[in-house]
């Protein structure tokens, strides 16, 4: 069970044929602005980071919620909803340098 006010992640998958920067912009920028109304409308969510894989047409999000339903439903509300979703993650993120 979460610790109240603790919230979990989670990783959500897109396929995306195509995927180009354009693309990931797009989807970024619904995901956060759905993410936004949610948050305001009380239900707590955040789009942490994401990471797209152009070869494997594949883009990944990694998700704060306090359950997996919260983020299910910001991924529809943004019209993309996603095709896996795995929950209670651990997450790492280092600086890339080029």
């Amino acid at each position: 069970m979460d610790v109240v006010g603790t919230p979990s992640c989670y990783l959500a998958e897109w396929y995306l044929p195509e995927l180009t920067e354009q693309s990931v912009e797009d989807l970024v920028g619904r995901l956060d602005a759905a993410a936004a109304v949610m948050t305001d409308q009380g239900t707590p969510v955040r789009l942490l980071v994401t990471l797209a894989v152009p070869t494997d047409e594949v883009l990944y999000g990694v998700f704060g919620a306090d359950s997996s339903d919260i983020v299910s439903r910001t991924c529809h509300a943004a019209g993309a909803p996603h095709q896996r979703l795995s929950a209670d993650i651990g997450t790492r993120i280092r600086q890339c340098h080029a």
